[in-house]
């Protein structure tokens, strides 16, 4: 879980510790309860250990619109 409250969902994942990033190139899904945001990578993802940088691969998912 983040700081900000996004909690990322998935079967496996890398740590880089040398360049504090955390990656996969399985399908992955980051959650926020706070504002209903699910977004779906379908090829995984590569982020900062923090989860503040987040790039999804082939993503899909839902936003609230008010």
């Amino acid at each position: 879980m983040s700081p900000k409250g996004y909690f990322l969902k998935t079967d496996e994942i890398f740590w880089d510790r040398k360049n504090k990033k955390i990656f996969n190139k399985k399908y992955t899904t980051i959650i926020s309860n706070s504002d209903r945001i699910r977004l779906h990578a379908k090829n995984g993802i590569e982020a900062s250990e923090d989860l503040k940088e987040i790039r999804l691969k082939n993503i899909s998912g839902t936003l609230p619109i008010k």
